[in-house]
């Protein structure tokens, strides 16, 4: 388990809650359509792109990786969320248990290009 004081950027997730237009799509560049599912404390990797993860599986859309300590809350984070840290958006690609030890939760993100 990590010590807390390694947990140094403050995120926020926050999940879309706008209402849809005419053709049924939401806004999802604009703020005010979003409000937060939880707050956190994580630690941050950079992986840049086309980074080669186990199993010779590609991600390469991931290019943040995200450490949080588990809850019951973050584990229930999905991909249609976002996460925010330092005024930033990330897309959530996904949300793993690490080691289904509920014990630290990882969030695999890239930056959100408005």
């Amino acid at each position: 388990m990590r010590c807390a004081s390694e947990y140094n950027k403050r995120v926020v997730i926050q999940q879309l809650t706008g209402t849809a237009d005419d053709h049924g799509h939401i806004d999802i560049t604009s703020a005010s359509n979003w409000t937060t599912y939880a707050n956190a404390y994580a630690t941050v990797k950079s992986k840049g792109g086309r980074e080669f993860w186990k199993v010779d599986q590609v991600n390469a859309d991931v290019d943040h990786v995200w450490r949080v300590q588990w809850t019951k809350t973050l584990a229930a984070a999905t991909p249609d969320m976002q996460l925010v840290s330092e005024d930033v958006t990330y897309e959530i690609l996904a949300v793993i248990d690490v080691d289904l030890a509920h014990e630290v939760i990882e969030i695999q993100t890239k930056r959100r290009v408005q």
